[in-house]
C-alpha cells in the first residue's frame, strides 16, 4: 500500500495508519540508509536534539521570556516523537497502540486506582484484553 492509499483509508489518521505510513515511508526512503541498531542509535543521536528544543523552550520560559514561541515545540518536537516512536516500534516489532494503551492503564491502576471506581477501570483492562490479547 503506498502512502497516500494508507491516508485514504480513514478521514482522520489512526494510530494503526500513522505506524504503517511511517513503515511505508521509511521502506521508501530511509532504510536504504540504515535499519536495526543503526536505526535505533540514529533515534538516540536525534533524541538529543527533541531535549534540547524542550530546554531551550522551559529555560526561556523560566528566565522569564513569556513570549518565547513553543513553535519549535508544535512543529518539530511533537512530530518527531511520533517519527522516533514508528522507528522503534518497527526495530522492536512493537504496536504502538497496544503499547500505549496498556502503558496508560497500567499507570491508571498503578498511580491512580482512588480516582477511578473499580467497575471503570475493569471495563479498561477487560477492552484491552480483548483488543490484545496475552497483555493484562
Amino acid at each position: 500500500m503506498n502512502l497516500k492509499e494508507i491516508l485514504e483509508r480513514n478521514p482522520e489518521l489512526t494510530v494503526g495508519d500513522l505506524q504503517a505510513f511511517q513503515r511505508e515511508y521509511d521502506r521508501r526512503f530511509v532504510d536504504d540508509e540504515f535499519t536495526g541498531f543503526a536505526k535505533v542509535r540514529h533515534t538516540y543521536a536525534h533524541m538529543g536534539n527533541v531535549i534540547g528544543r524542550i530546554g531551550k523552550y522551559v529555560q526561556m520560559i523560566e528566565d522569564g521570556h513569556k513570549d518565547f514561541s513553543p513553535e519549535d515545540i508544535k512543529t518539530k518536537v511533537i512530530p518527531d516523537l511520533l517519527v522516533y516512536a514508528g522507528w522503534l516500534a518497527t526495530e522492536f516489532g512493537v504496536n504502538i497502540e497496544e503499547a500505549y494503551l496498556t502503558r496508560m492503564v497500567g499507570n491508571i491502576n498503578r498511580l491512580h486506582a482512588q480516582k477511578i471506581s473499580p467497575e471503570e477501570l475493569a471495563q479498561l483492562e477487560k477492552h484491552i484484553t480483548e483488543r490484545f490479547p496475552n497483555q493484562l
